[in-house]
């Protein structure tokens, strides 16, 4: 079966990482709407049958780099674990999709 690959999969978390500590100073909504394009195309790129493990291990490890790097924007804490969840609910992170079926 396809997978995204080892190497890749940690290169890809390594670049999502130095570009949300690039950007962290943003206001929210846009950085939510920038980081959502990001996943989209991660999404339209690896979404694939089968891979969707995969996507979905990026999409968490995404979502805690996210709470990681916004509780760095200043000197105290940000947001608690709770505070985090109200805050995707209010801008979600976009859903997985697989867009290329292989069966």
């Amino acid at each position: 079966m396809p997978k995204t690959s080892s190497k890749k999969f940690r290169r890809k978390i390594r670049d999502i990482k130095v570009w949300l500590y690039a950007n962290r100073d943003q206001p929210l909504k846009k950085l939510m709407g920038m980081l959502n394009l990001k996943l989209k195309g991660h999404y339209r790129y690896y979404g694939i049958s089968f891979n969707c493990r995969m996507i979905s291990n990026y999409k968490q490890q995404v979502r805690e780099l996210l709470f990681k790097v916004l509780n760095r924007r200043s000197d105290r804490k940000s947001y608690t674990r709770e505070g985090f969840i109200e805050m995707l609910k209010y801008y979600p992170l976009v859903m997985l999709k697989i867009y290329v079926s292989l069966f």
